[in-house]
């Protein structure tokens, strides 16, 4: 065969033949492409995927062990009984076998003491709380009761304790809730 009979050959070569093969060669390189930037990102999306396993798995465990313990209240218009229907729903815990109130009050003192701390900061902004809804809807409450655990479940300590609840009340409604609460001792 000699040059002529090739060019000639190449000439019968329809130009579509040629597009059509140059396109498929593009779309291989993009196919290519598109598999290493997808096994490039899988190995991150399976490492994150993993991650949030594992926080809601810490989460839960936590929660189990009585770590994020939220309180189960019954709001209430008066804020010592939403303190008391709180440290009572204790009881129906899996993990609580006794609770006994033995004292609950308002404590004037520590209110004074924390709305002023509050006044004008920046946590009370975030709430929402003006200095004039703070004093006059926040209220903390002192309670000293029994607890007793099963320590197959928990390992929070048996016996007394005594806590400051903190509550803020509804203006429309008079409802007292519990925002927060903490020990004395802490």
């Amino acid at each position: 065969m000699n040059a002529n009979h090739i060019l000639d050959a190449f000439e019968m070569i329809d130009d579509a033949y040629i597009i059509d093969v140059k396109e498929r060669n593009a779309m291989s390189t993009t196919i290519d492409n598109t598999e290493k930037k997808v096994r490039y990102l899988r190995r991150p999306l399976v490492l994150v995927a993993l991650i949030a396993t594992l926080f809601a798995l810490c989460g839960f465990a936590a929660y189990e062990i009585g770590l994020f313990d939220q309180w189960l209240q019954k709001p209430s218009t008066n804020p010592k009984e939403t303190v008391q229907s709180a440290i009572e729903n204790q009881i129906g815990k899996e993990y609580t076998i006794n609770v006994r109130i033995d004292e609950i009050k308002i404590d004037d003192t520590e209110t004074k003491r924390v709305i002023e701390m509050y006044t004008g900061s920046e946590l009370a902004k975030a709430r929402g709380w003006t200095d004039l809804y703070l004093a006059e809807h926040f209220i903390v409450v002192w309670t000293k009761y029994y607890v007793e655990y099963d320590h197959t479940k928990t390992f929070m300590n048996d016996g007394y304790t005594e806590q400051y609840f903190y509550l803020t009340e509804d203006p429309k409604t008079g409802v007292w809730t519990i925002i927060d609460n903490t020990s004395p001792n802490t």
